[in-house]
């Protein structure tokens, strides 16, 4: 095979890996209904904060709020039976 034929297939592999695992742009494709919860408690509480990727735990979520000046935020968010989001903080130190 030519070497950019083993390219294409390598970067084709990365891309389905990636989606698959919800890391980069698909990120907001794979937890679609969870980046719109988010989005909405870190806009009510945290106006102009930003947050990371979120990643998937054994049971929930996690995300890090980046606030301007101040320590960032770990927000863990689990699901009850009833679909209801419930969040919980963990402020970080900056040691």
């Amino acid at each position: 095979m030519k070497k950019k034929t083993l390219f294409l297939i390598g970067a084709a592999a990365a891309g389905i890996y990636s989606a698959a695992k919800g890391k980069g742009p698909f990120n907001r494709f794979r937890f679609k209904k969870q980046h719109e919860r988010i989005s909405s408690y870190v806009e009510t509480h945290y106006p102009k904060a930003l947050y990371s990727p979120i990643e998937a735990t054994e049971k929930g979520y996690v995300t890090v709020i980046h606030r301007l000046g101040k320590p960032k935020i770990i927000l863990y968010v689990t699901v009850d039976g009833d679909g209801n989001y419930i969040f919980t903080e963990n402020t970080l130190s900056d040691s």
